[in-house]
């Protein structure tokens, strides 16, 4: 019997299918421009955010720049005063003037987060991650190995390292080499003395000067 020969098959109909609602995601349905869309908006106010971050970074570092800009004027002005001869100005007053420019320099600078170290005298596993030696010195002066000298301080940023100290490191002197213990000299031995079972002959009797021996019976 050929296919033809055999009833037809009962193909479903759009009354056989039930309409269901469409699960709804997170309590609402989103269309995918509609997500990203929000994707980029989001995006686009974090970039703002961090360019006002960094605008609001760049004008207070102007700002530290031009009030230490301004002090360094008035440093200058002290130096200055400071070559004028000595009955000019009062020793105690310019020292006073000079320490006063120098602690507004660095308020300014811990303002802005800059903090300024100087390691001498801290041992070298205190100042191991912020300083650079450039010169070793031993001396009997020095129990351990710190900080003898500084030659440029180190620079912080908010609490990290940003400008690594320049120091002269001092270590103990080495110990002296031990000196080898000199052999003592051998002392010179003594001539031997005449053996005492040897008896010495006697000494022949020598005649009186000027006068001859007279001649022996044979």
């Amino acid at each position: 019997m050929s296919s033809s020969d055999e009833p037809d098959a009962v193909r479903p109909g759009w009354e056989h299918f039930a309409e269901r609602p469409v699960p709804e995601v997170h309590g609402a349905t989103t269309a995918p421009e509609a997500e990203l869309a929000g994707v980029l908006q989001r995006r686009h106010e974090e970039l703002a955010a961090a360019r006002g971050a960094s605008a609001s970074a760049a004008t207070r570092v102007h700002a530290t720049l031009f009030e230490l800009a301004m002090l360094i004027g008035t440093l200058e002005q002290q130096v200055i005063r400071a070559g004028e001869p000595r009955e000019a100005v009062d020793e105690k007053l310019r020292h006073r003037e000079l320490k006063n420019v120098k602690d507004r320099m660095l308020d300014v600078l811990r303002g802005a987060g800059v903090e300024v170290r100087d390691p001498k005298g801290l041992t070298a596993d205190e100042v191991l991650d912020w300083a650079d030696p450039v010169h070793w010195l031993q001396s009997p002066e020095f129990d351990a190995e710190v900080v003898a000298e500084t030659n440029e301080y180190a620079v912080f940023h908010d609490g990290a390292v940003v400008r690594f100290a320049q120091v002269v490191m001092g270590a103990p002197a080495p110990a002296p080499a031990p000196v080898p213990a000199s052999k003592p000299e051998p002392e010179p031995e003594a001539p031997p003395g005449p053996d005492p079972q040897v008896k010495p002959e006697p000494d022949a009797e020598m005649p009186p000067p000027g006068r001859t021996p007279a001649p022996t019976d044979t």
